[in-house]
């Protein structure tokens, strides 16, 4: 069976308009910068604040399960499901912030939060790709992913740009935690339209299966992805990709070091940057998808990152935040490397693969503290360099890839 052209459409259109609002919400739903600059002023270090950060990749285990649980059938409730649960879970920090509880206790709350939404989001985006995978064709995905992220960042820019308002100057009567619990605030109906619109897309019928038992699942599932040489390599490359994203929570730390000032008078500022030049970078990467694949796609995304890294380290004072422009752009890693391997993967393995591919978040999600902990002991230069070595072999890796399935065409998908 094949997607209509009016539903592929619709599907293409649901799936911008659901990106629309995770942007709105980035500094609540894209944990790392916000967190790390709330946590450093309820006093924590450097490692401690880059926490939330890794717990939010370490919670990305929810998928592999759900790939095993959940019938074809439901999979766009799934979506819905997801989004419904992080919507509460950022009413819970409201909440949190709004009381007057110890330090250490709204840091701990910050945390968890980050694991529990690293259940939720990462449910939610493996499935919303297979929602996209299931409602369009191959060259309508490669069009929806160059649409989508050269228009809905500004989203992020403008919510971005609101949220560093609430932090400075701030609304009169919203001090310190309360202009933190407001920018949480905006994540809940947020997160509610997401959930509503994903309840609207058209799938094609994928005939349901009977299940194996969990075991056998996680083992057969793990024996089919990493005995294909081209979808190991492809997801090593992906977590060397996310280790030298674990930078970005630091980056917000070196605030104090590059400009003199704290990370909160900057830090909505820098996802602004961050969404405004991700903007730029969805055009020049689906440009670059649509003309030479998803794969030289998820190589550019790897190349700005290491950019960024490098970026930060030589350039001084205001001119660094820069640097979180290029990140910013790189961070389309997270939807070319998980594109990529769907083109790859028939649709009935799709959500499995996906789901394999999402492993590589609690994988690497030693990476921000690990990078914090690096500059607590040799300075943020270690932390930088750390970066651009990962990023750069992740480069190699991919570029392999690339060329060995070019000059073997004819042997099909892995």
């Amino acid at each position: 069976m094949t997607v209509s052209r009016d539903d592929e459409r619709l599907n293409m259109w649901i799936f911008t308009i659901c990106y629309a609002f995770i942007y709105f919400a980035a500094p609540v739903l894209y944990v790392g910068v916000i967190q790390a600059a709330l946590c450093d002023k309820l006093g924590a270090s450097r490692t401690l604040a880059s926490l939330p950060a890794s717990t939010y990749m370490l919670g990305q285990l929810a998928p592999i399960l759900f790939s095993w649980l959940v019938p074809y059938r439901l999979e766009r409730s799934m979506v819905v499901w997801a989004n419904c649960a992080t919507g509460t879970l950022s009413a819970a920090v409201v909440v949190s912030l709004a009381l007057p509880l110890p330090a250490s206790v709204r840091i701990l709350i910050v945390v968890l939060q980050g694991l529990l939404q690293g259940l939720s989001m990462s449910t939610s985006y493996v499935f919303m790709a297979q929602c996209l995978r299931r409602g369009t064709t191959a060259e309508g995905l490669a069009r929806t992913l160059k649409r989508t992220f050269t228009v809905t960042p500004f989203f992020a820019v403008a919510g971005s740009l609101g949220a560093q308002y609430l932090l400075n100057p701030g609304l009169p009567g919203f001090a310190f935690p309360h202009d933190f619990a407001l920018i949480y605030a905006v994540a809940v109906p947020c997160s509610f339209a997401i959930a509503l619109a994903a309840r609207r897309f058209r799938l094609i019928e994928v005939t349901d299966e009977a299940r194996p038992p969990l075991t056998t699942f996680l083992t057969g599932a793990a024996r089919d992805f990493f005995t294909s040489r081209t979808l190991l390599l492809v997801w090593i490359a992906y977590v060397l990709w996310y280790t030298t994203l674990g930078a970005t929570s630091n980056l917000t730390l070196y605030t104090r070091e590059a400009m003199g000032r704290e990370p909160s008078d900057f830090s909505a500022f820098m996802m602004a940057i961050r969404f405004g030049c991700k903007a730029a970078g969805g055009f020049l990467l689906g440009w670059l998808a649509v003309r030479a694949g998803l794969g030289s796609g998820a190589m550019g995304c790897i190349a700005l990152l290491a950019a960024g890294c490098a970026w930060a380290w030589v350039v001084p004072g205001a001119g660094y935040l820069f640097a979180f422009g290029l990140l910013g752009a790189g961070e389309l890693g997270g939807a070319y490397f998980p594109n990529y391997v769907s083109s790859l993967s028939r649709p009935t393995e799709s959500t499995r693969n996906l789901a394999i591919m999402t492993m590589a978040t609690p994988v690497s999600s030693f990476a921000p503290v690990l990078h914090g902990f690096l500059t607590d002991r040799f300075g943020f230069t270690a932390s930088f360099a750390f970066g651009i070595a990962t990023a750069v072999l992740s480069i190699l890796l991919l570029w392999w890839i690339l060329q060995e399935r070019a000059s073997a065409p004819s042997k099909g998908a892995p």
